[in-house]
């Protein structure tokens, strides 16, 4: 029967000098003068006596230590030492976390797993970081580094991406000095609003001639031809470009023309059905076709994985920077695009409640609470009448805005 309890833990004292309580089967509680508590694990192995450090009872548990005291036990009876594999681990991680990329696997496995944020952020660390540093020695990253990484994302047009990546930074190198692997942050010393200036609202929104502009354009941009239907897609559809990007053909219904968006891949962590109008869903077609054999509706030069989020932001960036045609397109971002699709919806005289529900909103206040409407049959309507205006527009040589208004009396 174990000795100790919770209870017993609380109540041992330190003394002058280290003592050990047992919990039974060489599992003891070491109380130091200092007054820290640790579990260890005695044992004997080929007739030589080696001890096991599980750790403080601070962070491990009563009934964690005896878990691993349990696990320990299961390699001893197999004749291997629980001590030897531990230190060999170590030295293996201490090789491995000597580089960004090494510690950056950590920081993913340790860190952000366990967060409800955690795809984002992995992608910002893979995509964004490790392309340009992953190979550096930690002690070899400069702020100079940092700031090369955030000044890259903010010139292709993504500043609100070039923050969330800061803050990855700075958060990935301070798990390295937390852990007395560097001792000094080097993202810490790089201010964000000297960097990317100061975040404030956007406003930006494209008339009719300059969605014609877009749309014209992204047909001729360098890259995929899945890449360039995407960008109209999250036009038509109101969607958020990572809930587009992390879409499965298994979402996509074409006999009922909708698209369910998993709570998963949803930034508000409500699901949401897109419905397809016409347009759209021959869209969803082509994107098929292209697809090939892969699960993702967009997916990367790896069929088994979807292109990153940061990759329809680096499309802009690069057309600009090869056609100076388009150096109108600066200060057009691609998230502007749902803005815009609000902001023409309800100029042609669309419910605000059903174009908040169609770009996925949480309706605050007290309408929020006691409307639960998803308004299908509206929102159907109004998706298939915006992908129908869209196409004027790409025709029209006026930015008159067909409406959706009462008859005169």
């Amino acid at each position: 029967m174990s000795a100790l309890t919770d209870t017993t833990i609380r109540n041992l004292k330190p003394r002058a000098t280290a003592y050990q309580v047992a919990d039974g089967r060489g599992l003891v509680l070491e109380v130091r003068p200092t007054g820290q508590k640790a579990w260890l694990y005695r044992y004997r192995l080929f007739g030589r006596v080696e001890k096991l450090s599980i750790g403080t009872y601070s962070d491990v548990s009563l009934a964690e230590a005896r878990d691993r005291h349990f696990e320990a036990r299961k390699l001893v009876a197999a004749g291997k030492s629980p001590s030897q594999l531990k230190q060999a681990e170590k030295h293996r991680l201490s090789d491995e976390l000597q580089t960004v990329r090494g510690l950056a696997k950590a920081y993913i496995a340790d860190h952000l797993a366990p967060l409800a944020s955690a795809s984002r952020s992995r992608d910002y660390v893979e995509n964004e970081v490790l392309p340009t540093i992953g190979g550096k020695f930690l002690h070899e990253v400069t702020p100079s580094d940092c700031i090369a990484i955030v000044e890259c994302i903010k010139q292709r047009g993504a500043p609100s991406v070039a923050r969330k990546v800061l803050e990855q930074l700075r958060s990935l190198f301070a798990y390295a000095v937390d852990r007395c692997l560097i001792t000094i942050n080097p993202a810490a010393q790089v201010r964000a609003a000297k960097i990317i200036g100061v975040q404030t609202s956007r406003s930006r929104l494209l008339r009719a001639d300059e969605i014609r502009r877009f749309l014209t354009a992204a047909e001729t941009f360098p890259t995929s031809q899945s890449n360039r239907i995407a960008f109209k897609l999250i036009l038509l559809t109101l969607c958020r470009k990572g809930e587009l990007v992390k879409a499965r053909w298994e979402h996509v219904d074409f006999d009922r023309a909708e698209w369910h968006i998993p709570t998963v891949n949803a930034k508000n962590r409500q699901e949401h059905i897109v419905y397809l109008s016409r347009q759209v869903r021959a869209l969803f077609v082509e994107l098929k076709g292209l697809a090939g054999k892969s699960d993702w509706v967009l997916p990367s030069r790896d069929p088994e994985r979807h292109i990153s989020a940061a990759t329809l932001n680096q499309v802009t960036f690069v057309a600009k920077r090869r056609d100076e045609k388009l150096g109108w397109l600066a200060d057009i971002w691609i998230h502007d695009m749902r803005r815009t699709g609000s902001t023409h919806l309800h100029e042609m005289g669309w419910p605000s409640d059903v174009i908040e529900k169609a770009l996925n909103h949480t309706i605050g206040g007290v309408r929020g609470v006691y409307n639960k409407a998803q308004y299908a049959d509206q929102r159907r309507e109004m998706l298939q009448a915006w992908s129908d205006a869209v196409d004027r527009y790409m025709t029209a040589q006026s930015t008159v805005i067909a409406g959706r208004f009462p008859a005169a009396a």
